[in-house]
């Protein structure tokens, strides 16, 4: 049953609240009161906060307010007495786009978005029927004094909801700025950057050349101890950058690196100078004081006077310090003294005077690279129009702030009078600044002497949120800023109906937190007020289970022993999937299921269950456990690129295998990674066995014609199912989640193929994704693996919203300490200690206790029936307390003035037991054995599967995709004579002739040059690959020579070296080369620009069934060429037919197609003539295939230009013989333009306007 649904089954949102909360309750003395919220009699207006606890109905009620603001709803106050104490209404009915709703996720702005419509539509049909179960929409129908009139603004709001202004705090800040331009000092055109990591990049490059490249070498050594790389540093800056209200401890002011590492040299030097005067008087002075022998012991003192006089007798390039120094510190040596005189020496007081300094660098630069960085970033995005999602609210805020008299606050107040700001727990202080500036005038006012259109009744500001669920710090959320803007506001309503939990479990809850004064810590600004549970009926939770008899809706899962911190981690997580185990088990029996009020038994299954950790290697523990036990299990949480996985680079040699099936790098790569899983033996044989190696070759070849003709979906489909690579991975540990990555993988390479033209470009794109991978939200996101029925884990975080039957927080005693010091000051500033002093440490440590407290009230709250939570007296080093004291847990389970040692199991439960007794629902469950039976997920037996719908379609089976290759692969044309027998085609392998006789004499190497180039279809994708990929415009020779011999050398060229000279000039040369003489004199390919030309452009042209005689009879009538050669030969065809052109290009208003052609046709110039071409052409049946792209060029511009015509926008068909392309101006270039009755009557053909019948009429005529 759904939220919504519950509460529409009662008076919603405490209509019929208990009497003990009708009246307004107040917190302990100094508290605010808090007034428990009725949604039909909530003032509509004013700055009110609402504090909705876990499950209490937040959007059910931000709903609600919105149809009364729609509506009007409410009293009005009498305008003559201007007493607004009994007024609930707005002043006026609100539209839709009058209503500002702000949320801080996409996901909830969705959400609400959809609650609201939906409620809306759902209020106006109650209204047209005149009643609804809904008790709220009942008692707005029976207040209504013109229902026809609500019917018309509900239909109309309706109709609105696209317009609604319901955004995320960004998109709010965004189109307040776009709006208010000139108010804000904003530019019109400025680009929205959703990831600014490459700036921050190049801000963080630029300041480690500017600041650290002139510094001395030691002093660099230093810089790269702290920071390897500028990289590095980003990492560390990146969570600052945008808190520029920070202040950091020290405040340094003077900068100059290269001063202060001398002086923390020269105090250092002093240090190591008396240290050596008078070392061999040390031992003795301490031996003989009074110093605490069992602290300076002759087993370790030695040792630690040894290591400082190894580090003094060595000259220092660094600032590093023995860690053992401060043994030797005077104020240390005084501490230790228990009785009688301490040590002392002025060697002592210098040691402690050095040790008080702050001579390491770290700190200044951390602070000045923070600040310059900042600094340059806004510089580079004000020079370039940029925008950062966080620069959109400082941009509003400072022009709210800088406004004269509050015009642009004054103007968005108009636009929204009232403003709903939900999770407003999450806010920070730039973000309540812009509200708080907006609607500063809209308080409650009361008894203020006003008209009708008072400012009291016209604005509204409600925030509404929990302040017990802010748990996203290290968002940027600050809970001291919501604590600020709670006491700034004197109207306080709450939610207290819980309509998640079952009643047991909200009584355990209300219990487990008020056995602590402040279990919050901070009692006055976020109060625990205990919840009710409202009087619907709900499923109940029962299993019998005889090894625990007081199944309780809380329940401490109790780890034995002083077991180290790690060993807990592992013993409770064993522990929680015993009980799970044993769950799943008593099901099975039926005797654990939730039962129905008819009932009626529902079993528990996995998913039902719930585990929430705290980070993903704390899940990685859990599902591993959990798996050993056959228990599958699936993890929300993911936030990983799908590119960021090993499968990623499998797949990528995978593809380079299938462009360069002959490439034996390539292949082996692809065939021994994880995809194929092949043993090593298996792929040693694979290489070696001569007939195995071979059919992997032509496996491959044949994959990349696939991926050519029908995409590369299709043939990684082909791929996967035909070397098992499916099968193999599902029948390994996590192969769904590889399956699931592999196909994602697969999808994103498909969506990808539509923008980026050919496979090369392609595969260029996949490498970059896996090379710059990192976490994502959105397409590339890791998606879950499986949607059955599994256990769920997911981070608490992550949990947020979300409700479960049974959870279990395995982890929840155990206690993180602070990495670096955070923490608010007593003027609420943001505080950056860098020195880590003791003060700030308590801050630190009394803050993230409070989030952690925060943390597992959420945890808590997610569950609907029952919730375990693992604790136990674990130890850390030699500490005697255990850090459970210290955990948010420890906190709540122990009292002040009580204390827990490491391991002492019977003081545990003795304080558990104290907790127990603040409610029946709460009780302590001893670590379960592991049941012995196998646990085994249920199957469906036959008669429950659903069987397949029978396919009552029609397939056409003579209806197939086709190409120009198959189609003119059989002709009569005649052959024309080659003038040198050694003369390939391009569609031919080449194929060595063996003689059986010895030669007398070892023959020439013939000269390497573009004519004695290798020939045949392989060394003729490569020229075609090279020109796909390199800048008409821009390919020097001293960027192509390089590029050549990769390209080379990778392609298995032999003396690639000697090859590049020769294919970087024929290149320039092609380039270089006049087209058309005398038609276009001034065509170049150096001319065109990459937004002039299209390369690999694929087609695909629909055909009605043709016979081969029509396309005969039609182009022999028309193209000289074509009545030269032979006959098509193919049956009867129909379908779509598919191909690439080369090169489609625009010049001067014109459109062309260009066909890159290899063919060896001589060796001399004379042998590429427009004679020896056009044989050429008949001989391989190219006129087909120029007429057939003529023809896709036709479609494509008739579709496109508006005012189209064929003898004015389609230029011709060149045809490159690039071993001709020399520079002579006739050879090596066939140039045509079939006539437009050609084309025009081929396209009627194909797309059967155009009958044999009629056609053979026509050119009879």
């Amino acid at each position: 049953m759904t939220e919504e649904t519950q509460l529409s089954l009662i008076e919603a949102d405490n209509l019929s609240a208990p009497a003990s909360l009708q009246d307004s309750t107040s917190s302990p003395a100094g508290c605010i009161a808090v007034t428990p919220l009725q949604a039909l009699t909530f003032p509509l207006f004013g700055r009110r906060l609402i504090e909705a606890s876990a499950g209490t109905g937040k959007t059910y009620t931000i709903a609600s307010l919105f149809i009364r603001l729609l509506l009007g709803h409410g009293t009005q106050a009498d305008a003559n007495d201007a007493d607004l104490t009994g007024q609930t209404a707005h002043q006026t009915p609100l539209t839709v786009d009058k209503i500002l709703v702000v949320t801080f996720t996409e996901a909830a702005t969705a959400e609400l978005r959809s609650r609201i419509r939906d409620r809306i539509r759902e209020t106006r049909l109650a209204f047209v029927r005149g009643s609804s179960k809904d008790a709220y929409c009942q008692q707005l129908i029976d207040d209504s004094t013109n229902l026809e009139h609500d019917i018309r603004l509900l239909r109309f709001a309706e109709l609105q909801m696209d317009e609604a202004s319901i955004f995320t705090i960004h998109g709010f800040c965004q189109r307040m700025l776009q709006q208010n331009a000139f108010e804000s000092g904003s530019l019109f055109q400025q680009t929205l950057l959703e990831d600014d990591a490459d700036i921050l990049s190049q801000a963080c490059n630029d300041f480690w050349r500017a600041h650290f490249y002139q510094l001395s070498t030691p002093l660099t050594a230093i810089i790269y101890s702290y920071w390897a790389h500028p990289e590095a540093l980003k990492r560390e800056l990146q969570q600052w950058l945008s808190r520029n209200d920070l202040t950091f401890i020290p405040n340094i002011t003077d900068f100059d690196f290269q001063s202060k590492y001398e002086q923390g040299l020269n105090a250092i030097a002093k240090v190591k100078q008396a240290w050596n005067a008078d070392k061999d008087d040390y031992l003795d002075i301490i031996e003989y004081s009074g110093i605490d022998k069992r602290s300076y012991s002759k087993r370790y003192l030695p040792k630690w006077f040894e290591q400082v006089c190894e580090w003094a007798a060595t000259e220092s390039f660094d600032l590093t310090l023995p860690k053992n120094l401060l043994k030797f510190s005077q104020s240390e040596l005084i501490t230790k003294t228990k009785k009688g005189e301490p040590p002392t020496h002025a060697t002592f007081a210098l040691i402690e005077s050095l040790l008080a300094q702050d001579i390491s660098l770290k700190n200044t630069l951390l602070i000045k690279a923070t600040h310059w960085v900042r600094d340059n970033l806004q510089k580079t995005k004000q020079q370039h129009m940029l925008l950062g999602f966080d620069d959109l609210l400082t941009r509003l805020d400072v022009a709210l702030q800088g406004s004269a008299d509050g015009h642009l606050a004054e103007q968005i107040k108009q636009q929204y009078p009232i403003a709903l700001i939900d999770e407003f727990q999450d806010t920070d202080p730039v973000q309540y600044r812009i509200f708080d500036t907006i609607y500063q005038q809209a308080e409650t006012v009361v008894n203020e002497e006003s008209d009708p259109v008072s400012p009291a009744t016209a604005f509204g500001l409600f925030m509404i949120g929990d302040p017990k669920q802010a748990i996203y710090s290290f968002r940027g959320a600050d809970i001291f800023t919501y604590m600020k803007a709670r006491n700034a506001v004197s109207a306080h309503y709450s939610l207290d109906n819980n309509y998640r939990s079952s009643a047991e479990m909200i009584d355990a809850v209300n219990g487990f937190f008020q056995h602590k004064i402040a279990p919050f810590i901070y009692d006055q600004d976020i109060p625990f007020h205990p919840v009710q549970a409202p009087p619907i009926k709900r499923k109940k939770l029962v299993v019998n289970n005889p090894d625990d008899d007081q199944q309780t809706a809380l329940q401490f899962l109790h780890v034995k022993g002083a077991l180290s911190s790690d060993a807990f981690r592992h013993e409770s997580a064993q522990a929680t999937v015993n009980e799970i185990k044993a769950l799943l088990l008593l099901s099975q029996q039926n005797q654990a299921y939730l039962e129905d009020t008819d009932g009626n038994h529902h079993p528990i299954h996995a998913n039902n269950i719930s585990v929430l950790v705290r980070t993903g290697n704390e899940a990685n523990i859990i599902r591993k456990a959990l798996l050993e036990e056959n228990i599958n299990s699936v993890y929300l949480s993911l936030k990983e690129s799908v590119f960021a996985s090993v499968l990623a680079q499998d797949l990528l040699r995978v593809l380079n295998a299938c462009l360069h099936p002959s490439n034996e790098r390539y292949l082996r790569s692809a065939i021994a990674c994880k995809l194929f899983s092949l043993t090593p033996l298996e792929v040693h044989n694979t290489f070696s066995e001569t007939a195995s190696w071979e059919s992997k070759i032509a496996d491959f070849a044949r994959y990349k014609t696939l991926w050519e003709e029908s995409g590369i979906l299709v043939m990684l489909q082909q791929c996967f199912h035909e070397q098992g690579i499916s099968a193999h991975l599902l029948t390994q540990s996590q192969g769904e989640r590889a399956l699931t990555d592999l196909l994602h993988l697969a999808e994103l390479l498909q969506k990808n193929s539509m923008v980026y033209e050919g496979a090369f470009a392609l595969v260029r794109w996949f490498s970059e994704q896996i090379s710059n991978a990192k976490n994502e939200q959105g397409e590339q996101k890791q998606r879950l693996e499986s949607e059955k029925s599994l256990v769920q884990v997911s981070t608490l975080h992550k949990s947020k919203g979300l409700e479960y039957d049974i959870v279990f927080i395995p982890f929840s005693g155990l206690y993180r300490e602070p990495k670096e010091y955070l923490f608010h000051d007593e003027k609420q500033r943001l505080v950056f200690d860098l020195d880590g002093g003791e003060t700030s440490k308590e801050h630190t440590e009394k803050e993230l206790l409070a989030e952690d407290i925060r943390l597992l009230y959420v945890g808590l709250t997610r569950s609907v029936y029952r919730c375990y939570l693992g604790i136990g007296p674990y130890k850390k080093g030699r500490t005697k307390a255990s850090p459970l004291t210290k955990s948010a847990l420890g906190y709540l389970t122990i009292k002040a003035g009580e204390e827990l040692q490491a391991g002492d199991d019977q003081s545990l439960v003795r304080l558990l037991q104290g907790v127990c007794q603040q409610s029946d629902n709460i009780g302590i469950r001893h670590a379960p054995e592991l049941p012995s039976e196998t646990y085994q997920v249920a199957t469906q037996s036959p008669d429950q599967l659903i069987a397949p719908k029978q396919f009552a379609g029609v397939i056409e089976k003579n209806w197939w995709v086709t190409s120009y290759s198959a189609l003119s692969r059989f002709h009569t044309a005649p052959t024309i004579e080659d003038k040198q027998t050694k003369k390939i085609p391009e569609e031919r392998a080449e194929l060595p002739v063996v003689s059986n006789e010895l030669p007398l004499l070892t023959p020439e190497v013939p000269e390497k040059n573009v004519f004695s180039f290798p020939r045949g279809a392989k060394h003729g994708t490569f020229l075609h690959e090279l020109f796909e990929e390199i800048d008409f415009q821009d390919s020097p020779s001293e960027q192509l020579i390089p590029w050549l011999q990769e390209r080379l050398t990778v392609n298995n060229y032999e003396d690639p070296e000697q090859w590049v000279p020769i294919v970087s000039q024929w290149i320039e040369n092609i380039l270089a080369h006049r087209l058309t003489p005398d038609l276009y004199p001034d065509l170049f390919l150096s001319q065109l620009s990459e937004a002039q030309k299209k390369v690999e452009m694929q087609f695909f042209i629909p055909m009605k069934p043709i016979e081969a005689s029509s396309v005969n009879r039609l182009i022999a009538h028309y193209d000289p060429l074509s009545a030269q050669a032979g006959s098509l030969q193919f049956n009867q065809v129909q379908g779509m037919l598919k191909g690439f052109i080369d090169l489609t290009f625009e010049y001067q208003g014109q459109y062309f197609v260009l066909d890159y052609k290899s063919n060896y046709l001589g060796d001399e110039l004379a042998d590429y003539s427009q004679q020896a071409m056009s044989e050429a052409i008949i001989e391989h049946r190219y006129d087909f295939q120029y007429q057939l792209y003529t023809l896709a060029l036709h479609r494509l511009l008739r579709s496109r230009l508006a005012d189209y015509d064929y003898e004015t926008h389609v230029g011709g068909v060149f045809y490159t013989f690039l071993r001709g392309m020399q520079g002579d101006k006739d050879a090596g270039v066939y140039f045509t333009k079939p006539k437009f009755e050609l084309i025009d009557k081929l396209d009627k053909l194909l797309s059967g306007e155009l009958t044999a019948e009629m056609l053979q009429e026509e050119l009879s005529c």
